[in-house]
């Protein structure tokens, strides 16, 4: 299969063990999120209500994609808390790439609650049109 593997922070875990179950004690939660590509990269937007870019923390360590987003939670001092329904904590998402990108070019933007990922393959993996001599 080509592209990304769609293996979440959840398969991941069952995979990484104990380290990646006290993070999520910790109140991570994983965004919705999708994938498309082309020829020359994939694009991935994540959902991450609340987040600016300064909340954003995007890694590749290896063949993994790391995205954390820190939702800015601003209450005042003086008022307190009667009902919350709103998801609270930190979003974590983990892919697993196996087309290797070009690191250097990845492109990432935050708007609306939407992180927009722009991952260019490497030029080893893209297709290439063969001239007839």
């Amino acid at each position: 299969m080509k592209g990304i593997v769609i293996m979440n922070t959840t398969e991941i875990e069952k995979t990484q063990g104990a380290e990646l179950r006290m993070e999520k004690a910790q109140q991570w939660r994983r965004p919705r999120y999708e994938v498309n590509e082309n020829a020359d990269a994939f694009e991935i937007k994540v959902s991450v209500p609340g987040v600016n870019r300064e909340g954003v923390d995007i890694s590749v360590d290896g063949e993994c994609l790391n995205v954390t987003g820190k939702p800015l939670l601003h209450v005042p001092e003086s008022w307190r808390p009667l009902r919350r329904e709103l998801p609270q904590g930190d979003y974590r998402l983990k892919l697993r790439l196996n087309v290797p990108v070009n690191e250097e070019k990845i492109r990432a933007q935050v708007e609306d609650g939407i992180l927009q990922l722009t991952l260019p393959k490497a030029d080893a993996v893209k297709p290439r049109k063969i001239q007839v001599q």
